[in-house]
């Protein structure tokens, strides 16, 4: 294929705001996804998508186990099988990837995640990091991030209130957050019965309860690019399921709809990368190899390779590439 500026390896979350932006930037972006194409009209209409057996418990937006196996051990000494059922992690396959069929849960991190190392001595001694602990700080800090938060806030419309508006705690909020440059763009969900005795139960023990941040909206919203949600309708099918009314901010939502009308992204589907390609020494990637709808194995050159499928994706195709070398749990 003609070579390209960049091409992207998976078309979740991760690889559909790296196109939006970087064919924004005048480069041309090649997307390439294993799976078919999705839209919230023809895929996930209700009442159809409110099938809890085909997709709460045979997982129909998930990867098929029977067909992509995945395996498992407890130990380095024991032989790997596959596994049959998914559960700690729910792959995705098709547009939008597991961006899809999440929940909307969307907390950030906390400032003292950021700088796990320096933290815990600071509060607890250097005793505390024994010298066979791995952890280490970020390299990054809550304050460089806080700019990227609120974008990806504002862009999915998430609802919930500020606990730390630029250094001032609010009433309602999480006290505990890192400091927020503005509130939320959407206010929080309505609380159910349940919720509120619980939150009536938890400040007469003296505690500070708060509403979940949650990009399940809560009333109509326009995001800043322009595409258009709806507030939610409660009725209890977030995660595992695509939502049918537009109203859980996923990559088909939000970002694909933008990157999709810009003519410097092409979106190519049913396209399964099996190597990324890379110069003599290693160093650099100049492409991918992939096998498309039809059977066909392609090279798709071009000058930078993101790889952006689920994690555990990620990396298989970087063993299978010799990328880096493989980490060895007996040294570290």
């Amino acid at each position: 294929m003609p070579k390209a500026d960049v091409v992207i390896v998976g078309m979740g979350w991760t690889g559909s705001i790296a196109a939006r932006e970087l064919a924004a930037e005048g480069l041309r972006v090649v997307g390439l996804e294993r799976g078919g194409f999705r839209d919230t009209a023809s895929d996930f209409p209700a009442p159809n998508v409110l099938d809890e057996l085909k997709y709460s418990l045979r997982g129909a937006l998930f990867q098929d186990l029977s067909r992509d196996a995945l395996t498992f051990r407890n130990n380095p000494n024991e032989a790997a099988l596959p596994m049959r059922r998914l559960g700690a992690f729910l792959l995705g396959d098709g547009l939008g990837g597991a961006g899809v069929h999440w929940n909307g849960q969307h907390f950030r991190f906390l400032p003292a995640d950021f700088q796990m190392l320096s933290h815990n001595k600071q509060r607890y001694g250097d005793g505390a990091i024994t010298d066979d602990m791995t952890i280490q700080d970020w390299g990054v800090t809550y304050e460089d991030m806080e700019p990227h938060y609120d974008r990806f806030e504002y862009l999915c419309g998430t609802s919930g209130k500020a606990g730390n508006l630029r250094g001032q705690i609010q009433e309602g909020g999480n006290p505990f957050e890192g400091a927020r440059a503005r509130e939320y763009p959407t206010p929080p969900m309505e609380m159910g019965l349940v919720q509120q005795r619980f939150m009536e139960g938890a400040r007469k023990l003296g505690l500070k309860p708060y509403p979940q941040p949650s990009s399940n909206l809560s009333q109509d919203y326009t995001n800043p690019d322009g595409a258009q949600m709806q507030a939610c309708t409660y009725c209890g099918h977030c995660e595992r399921f695509g939502c049918y009314n537009w109203s859980k901010a996923s990559p088909l939502t939000t970002v694909l709809p933008v990157a999709l009308r810009n003519p410097n992204f092409e979106l190519r589907l049913g396209s399964r990368v099996t190597r990324v390609e890379l110069t003599p020494d290693k160093k650099h990637a100049t492409g991918v190899v992939y096998v498309d709808a039809l059977g066909h194995e392609t090279r798709q050159p071009a000058d930078m390779v993101l790889l952006c499928a689920f994690q555990i994706h990620n990396v298989r195709l970087m063993l299978l590439s010799g990328i880096g070398t493989p980490y060895d749990p007996a040294t570290g």
